[in-house]
C-alpha cells in the first residue's frame, strides 16, 4: 500500500526539497587557492596580469575568466564567472592554459619601470606553452612559473 502523508507531512517534505535545492543550485563550482610567482628571465616579473585560460583539449569547459595581478612577481588567482555563486578567490579544478599581459607598446604603462617585454607566446591562450593543473592539494611551488623575453 502506498503510504499517504497528512497535509502537515508534505508541507515539510516540500520545504526541505526547496531547501536542498536552494544549497545545490547557490554553491556553484568548487575552487581552490592558486597562488605562485613569475620569473622572467630569471627575475621575478614587476606587474602585469595573469590569465589561468580554461584548457578545452584537456576537458576543461569551465565558462570562467581567472586572472590576478602580478605584484612583485607574485600572484594571487580570482575567478569570475557567469554566474554570482561562481565568483570569487580561487580557481575550479581541471587544466588551465597560462597567458600573461604586460606593458604593451604605444599603451599606458601598466606599472613604474621600464616597459616589460616577453617572449609574444605568451601573450595569448591560443600560442602559449604554459600550462597547469588547478588541484585540491598542490605541491608547494605547483604554480610558480619560469618565462622569458626571447
Amino acid at each position: 500500500m502506498a503510504a499517504v502523508l497528512s497535509r502537515r507531512q508534505r508541507t515539510v517534505f516540500v520545504a526541505v526539497c526547496a531547501f536542498g535545492l536552494l544549497c545545490v543550485a547557490g554553491c556553484g563550482p568548487k575552487r581552490v587557492p592558486a597562488t605562485g610567482s613569475v620569473e622572467l628571465d630569471g627575475k621575478p616579473l614587476e606587474g602585469g596580469i595573469i590569465y589561468f585560460n580554461p584548457n578545452t583539449a584537456k576537458g576543461n569547459n569551465a565558462a570562467v575568466s581567472c586572472s590576478s595581478a602580478i605584484e612583485n612577481g607574485h600572484f594571487q588567482v580570482r575567478t569570475t564567472g557567469m554566474e554570482r555563486s561562481d565568483t570569487g578567490p580561487g580557481v575550479p579544478l581541471g587544466w588551465y592554459k597560462i597567458s600573461f599581459r604586460v606593458n604593451m607598446p604605444g599603451e599606458k604603462p601598466m606599472f613604474a619601470g621600464p616597459a616589460v617585454e616577453i617572449n609574444r607566446k605568451y601573450l595569448s591562450a591560443e600560442t602559449t606553452d604554459l600550462e597547469v593543473e588547478v588541484v585540491e592539494k598542490p605541491e608547494p611551488g605547483h604554480y610558480d612559473l619560469k618565462i622569458t623575453s626571447k
